[in-house]
């Protein structure tokens, strides 16, 4: 049996057990619209945890108005806005420490975003190498012949 017909007797068994699940992109699993200033974090998720389950479990804290389910840079991690300050402050208090899909998550409120500001470069030849005035060749008479004349 050639290695071929291995494969195809696999993709055959992995049909009969059950269908692959397709990969969904996490980026495509977010609200649209924009979050508000009153937003918490949820650290410590799944990578399977969805949006919609995550906006399921929030709305008993109150108006959510924007779940982002894929931060950049933390897969674990979500953010839910809230319409008001009093109600992020019991999403905070009622959901910390509790589980969600089997995991313990962390709530807290979500850190400000601190917009790098640019510096401007200043003119010059760059590299610190001064005025380019170096000791050359050809002046003079030359040095260190060793011997001694």
């Amino acid at each position: 049996m050639g290695k071929r017909a291995r494969e195809e007797e696999v993709d055959e068994q992995e049909e009969v057990a059950g269908e692959v699940p397709e990969f969904e992109d996490p980026c495509l699993d977010n609200d649209d619209g924009e979050p508000s200033a009153h937003s918490v974090s949820v650290g410590g998720l799944s990578f399977d945890t969805k949006r919609k389950v995550l906006k399921n479990i929030f709305k008993a804290f109150g108006t959510v108005v924007t779940v982002r389910r894929y931060v950049p840079g933390a897969p674990r991690r979500a953010d839910v806005s809230y319409s008001s300050a009093d109600e992020m402050k019991a999403a905070i208090e009622g959901m910390n420490g509790k589980d969600i899909e089997g995991r313990t998550v962390k709530v807290i409120t979500t850190p400000v975003v601190e917009v790098a500001v640019e510096v401007s470069k200043k003119k010059g030849k760059g590299k610190g190498k001064g005025k380019g005035k170096g000791k050359g060749k050809g002046k003079g008479k030359s040095k260190g012949t060793g011997r001694g004349y």
